[in-house]
């Protein structure tokens, strides 16, 4: 079985979300100089970091080596709370160790059927 083709990165050029806010995107340039933005669904993005965190540990464990923690760590989520924009957007915010602020902008849709789910909870008193 040969190896599947790898993206070597040189530099994180930005981030931010489509017009949107539908998926995440990075603006990164590869080993080669070609500069691509690779898009997250938001509906992915919890999946997306988790599974590189999980791959990047794996990958450390087959060689037999410890894993970059640099790299790890910039994806392992310290806090995460709900904010609202100035224009009543719910957003969840997640804090990753690396310092970079990782915003999941949630559609009125989403907050309807929260706000629904909510609803049907029994009160806590």
């Amino acid at each position: 079985m040969t190896e599947p083709a790898t993206i070597l990165l040189s530099q994180v050029n930005g981030h931010g979300a489509s017009a949107s806010g539908q998926t995440s995107c990075l603006d990164l340039t590869d080993s080669n100089g070609r500069r691509f933005i690779l898009h997250i669904p938001r509906l992915l993005e919890g999946d997306f970091l988790s599974r590189f965190e999980a791959a990047a540990m794996h990958a450390a464990e087959m060689r037999g080596s410890p894993s970059h923690a640099d790299v790890v760590n910039a994806v392992l989520a310290e806090q995460t709370s709900f904010v609202m924009a100035d224009d009543g957007t719910l957003i969840l915010r997640t804090k990753t160790r690396s310092g970079v602020d990782i915003d999941i902008s949630f559609d009125e849709t989403t907050v309807r059927g929260l706000r629904t789910l909510l609803d049907k909870l029994p009160s806590p008193h």
